[in-house]
């Protein structure tokens, strides 16, 4: 995607109680947070207290809710330039298939087309901040600690270099549980001094002898206030950075990145929902036969689209190829059965590409007949390759 020289590119951190904004604008040598109060690093927007409970429960407000939370994010932006123009990372700390369509539909009323919207979760959008640094703050591993309610859950950045692209991974190495009943009836200071030592066993169990360039705390639970000796153990012969705004910045970032306004290069993020597989058709193109990719490896399954129409020629069976990152390739057969009876080249095929898992590829089919001579059917055809 090629960016309009006076786009404004978004990311957006949408959390249950509270929400992140960060922007990059041609004015800017970096993205910039928006602080809540004006003047100070006050990032987090109250997000509507409703607004989860309906999305998950599919209530139809909720999307109109989500659109009018967007807009009144955005409106903080209104110097930067018109919203309707712009490219929006969205990132959640899961992103599931209800919140995918909400989150376009919500989009989509303030004008944003699904072309311009892109979703992460928050571990890939860690890959996209870490990556977006200098090279010295990944050269080994890189750490994160996320503080969230009442759990610190270590995770570990690691980059394949023996692969081309490399792979890089992002693996949730464990939790502990700070809640009130570990607390029990201990005094605060007893309590910030428990609290330090239970995490600096996690730190170093999660970490161990490896070599670390970065560690990042992530979380309102982080204060610096209690963290004495884990951060000593931490600040060892690595750089430490405690802050609030990572998954937003992380979601600008890869938007940024897609953009081709700053890429991360030859780097795969090889996460739980990615795309393992090229899938395309063999088809005439002015007469030349060709294979055409429509679907790409490497991105995550929700964000996999493709669209298009064409004519059959002598032929009610269509041949779909896949090709896996590790280098398998497969033919997948599709008929279309019971297609109506009509001269060679007179019957025009809708077709929709998507997937409802990393591994499940849904094929959905129309005859739309062909102009004036020959009217639509009216059939559909679905098919789900499973790779």
């Amino acid at each position: 995607m090629a960016m309009d020289f006076n786009e404004v590119i978004i990311g957006f951190d949408l959390g249950r109680n509270s929400s992140v904004l960060t922007f990059y604008h041609q004015n800017n040598t970096e993205p910039k947070t928006v602080s809540a109060v004006a003047g100070e690093e006050k990032y987090q927007i109250p997000t509507p207290r409703d607004l989860f409970p309906l999305i998950e429960q599919k209530v139809e407000l909720g999307v109109a809710l989500l659109s009018n939370f967007f807009k009144v994010c955005f409106e903080k932006l209104s110097a930067v330039g018109p919203m309707s123009g712009a490219v929006v990372m969205v990132t959640m700390a899961e992103m599931r298939r209800d919140w995918v369509q909400a989150i376009r539909q919500a989009l989509e009323m303030l004008g944003i087309p699904k072309d311009k919207v892109y979703l992460q979760d928050y571990l890939e959008s860690f890959y996209y901040y870490a990556l977006s640094q200098k090279k010295d703050l990944w050269r080994y591993k890189v750490g994160l600690f996320s503080y969230e309610e009442d759990f610190i859950t270590g995770y570990e950045l690691h980059i394949n270099g023996k692969t081309k692209p490399a792979m890089v991974s992002v693996k949730n190495r464990g939790r502990i549980c700070l809640d009130e009943k570990t607390r029990g009836s201990r005094k605060p200071e007893h309590w910030k001094r428990m609290k330090d030592v239970r995490f600096l066993e996690h730190a170093k169990k999660v970490m161990g002898t490896d070599a670390y360039s970065t560690v990042y705390l992530v979380g309102d639970g982080f204060d610096q206030s209690w963290e004495q000796e884990s951060l000593k153990y931490l600040c060892s012969r690595r750089k430490v950075f405690l802050g609030r705004n990572l998954y937003s910045k992380g979601a600008c970032y890869g938007a940024m990145s897609l953009a081709g306004i700053k890429p991360l290069g030859n780097y795969i993020y090889a996460g739980p929902d990615m795309i393992e597989h090229n899938v395309g058709m063999k088809m005439f193109k002015r007469g030349i036969e060709s294979r055409m990719d429509m679907i790409n490896a490497g991105i995550n399954y929700y964000m996999a689209y493709f669209e298009c129409e064409f004519i059959l020629d002598g032929t009610d069976e269509l041949v779909f190829f896949t090709r896996s990152i590790h280098g398998e390739s497969m033919a997948h057969k599709v008929r279309l059965t019971d297609l109506p009876k009509r001269p060679n080249r007179a019957t025009r095929i809708h077709m929709e590409i998507t997937f409802t898992a990393k591994d499940k590829c849904r094929i959905r089919l129309e005859d739309m007949g062909l102009g004036e001579l020959y009217k639509s059917s009216g059939k559909k055809w679905e098919a789900v390759i499973e790779l």
